[in-house]
């Protein structure tokens, strides 16, 4: 008796598998042809397909996250019992994150710039303030 040992009840035995998944795949967009009658493939594309929805919206639930926290942190300084009179919130974003590589790229050569003319101010003053206090200590001198 060296028969096969696989013995299937019906004479298709993934269809309990496919039933399964069914439902799951039309709540993706899916239609029954396209399940059933459509390209294997298109499963895969549909199932991946689904996981970059997920991610993106993940990624916007962070980010709204993100707009929340900044938010929250602006006007904090408002907010406690404590606070001096006239504290002022901090103002909010004067721009949306970037979001894209293109985005990123620009906001970094922005804040790079900004920074640069930041520094540049501040040595310019620092220099000025160290040229008027030795002027000031040679006039007393003479």
């Amino acid at each position: 008796m060296g028969g096969s040992r696989l013995t299937a009840t019906s004479p298709h035995p993934y269809r309990a598998l496919f039933e399964a998944c069914f439902p799951f795949y039309l709540s993706v967009g899916m239609t029954y042809e396209q399940y059933w009658h459509g390209d294997a493939a298109l499963v895969k594309a549909y199932r991946k397909a689904e996981s970059l929805r997920i991610s993106r919206a993940n990624q916007m639930a962070w980010v709204q996250g993100r707009y929340l926290y900044d938010a929250l942190c602006a006007v904090s300084p408002v907010l406690h019992a404590f606070a001096e009179n006239g504290t002022m919130p901090i103002p909010y974003l004067e721009a949306p994150y970037p979001l894209t590589r293109e985005e990123c790229a620009a906001w970094e050569e922005e804040q790079n710039r900004r920074q640069a003319a930041e520094f540049a101010a501040y040595v310019e003053a620092l220099n000025a303030s160290r040229k008027a206090k030795k002027e000031g200590t040679t006039d007393a001198e003479q």
